[in-house]
């Protein structure tokens, strides 16, 4: 609401009157829409006697629909459209409940509800070498669908359709893509260098003709073993070719037959051998009972074999064993005893050939 009439000050007992806004009407029953200026210098209470007018029912479009939201149709609402599948809205998709503009006691929509038309495609075109259905037609209407064709060749290649031969009228109001060709495409004849076709046999490869192959032993194929022939007379995703297989070069080092020098140990050599107290200033004599120790220091022998460097892991040359030492040292040990005995047996038997004599 808003007061009929206003000055700048009021005095006990004078009367203010309201009305209803633009788009407002008075509530039925009616309130009280007037306020007294009282002697204390208030007014008196004064209630909302005024509610929003109504704009009629839009109505539903014909092959469509309207939402009302918030389900009114006061002052200041709105109302929403749309059209069913096949048909195209045209107008304002969304009215609202206005002031109108004629008269601004009454409320209106603020346009004419759109309309809802079925959707139409015009001819998807002509294409050389080809043809579709229904191309005696103006228009098609949603969701119809067309089907190229390629026409017979007069030449020795027959002609491929490349591209989508069915295409669909759409919500658009245009065609699902653009129409196919009709050209020759001929791919050369797959013919695998070190291998073999499997399958796709034929005298002639036009689009989309698909072949498997594979390579012979020793030789490989990138990807897939299977090609097809595109749109522009090549193999795709490659030619049908098969690669020798590279047996790629050692990257360990070379194993040499010879001995690799190693740094002798810092530490002193540890010696197997028996100390005599006090100990003695004589070299130690290393004992040939026992094992030696891997860091001994041996004097030098045909039958040992000298410290330092070992024999590398890839080495063909075996060091001794310890076996055949240990042969060696009996048999340098026995031949000196069996010498002894002989020379001995030899004595006894000489002195008791002179004692014979003698007698």
């Amino acid at each position: 609401m808003k007061p009929n009439d206003t000055k700048s000050s009021y005095n006990p007992g004078d009367v203010v009157y309201f009305v209803c806004r633009p788009g407002y009407k008075p509530i039925r029953p009616s309130l009280p829409m007037f306020s007294i200026c009282q002697t204390n210098n208030t007014w008196t209470p004064l209630k909302e006697a005024c509610t929003e007018k109504q704009c009629q029912h839009p109505g539903e479009p014909t092959n469509g629909r309207v939402v009302i939201v918030n389900g009114s149709l006061s002052f200041g609402s709105q109302v929403h459209y749309s059209c069913n599948e096949g048909y195209r809205l045209v107008g304002e998709r969304i009215l609202y409940c206005q002031i109108s503009i004629d008269d601004e006691r009454k409320v209106t929509w603020s346009g004419d509800p759109p309309l809802c038309i079925r959707i139409m495609c015009p001819p998807p075109g002509k294409i050389p070498n080809g043809k579709y259905t229904g191309s005696e037609k103006d228009e098609f209407e949603y969701n119809e669908v067309v089907t190229y064709s390629c026409n017979p060749s007069n030449g020795p290649d027959e002609y491929s359709l490349v591209g989508e031969s069915r295409l669909i009228c759409t919500g658009d109001g245009v065609w699902s893509s653009h129409p196919p060709e009709c050209k020759v495409v001929k791919c050369p004849f797959p013919d695998p260098e070190n291998g073999r076709l499997l399958s796709g046999f034929s005298k002639k490869y036009y689009y989309k003709a698909t072949v498997t192959f594979e390579c012979y032993p020793g030789y490989y194929h990138e990807g897939e073993n299977i090609a097809v022939c595109g749109s522009d007379s090549t193999w795709e995703p490659a030619k049908p070719t098969c690669l020798k297989v590279l047996i790629p070069s050692s990257t360990s080092p070379p194993i040499l037959n010879h001995t690799v020098l190693i740094p002798s140990s810092t530490s002193p050599p540890i010696l197997n051998h028996t100390v005599s107290t006090p100990p003695s200033t004589k070299p130690p004599i290393p004992s040939v009972s026992e094992p030696e120790s891997p860091h001994m220091t041996m004097p030098p022998s045909s039958t040992t074999t000298p410290p330092g460097p070992r024999p590398s892991p890839g080495d063909d040359s075996k060091p001794d064993h310890p076996k055949t030492l240990d042969k060696v040292i009996i048999v340098a040990t026995v031949v000196p005893v069996c010498a002894v005995v002989i020379a001995a047996c030899g004595g006894f038997l000489v002195c008791r050939h002179k004692k014979k004599g003698l007698k």
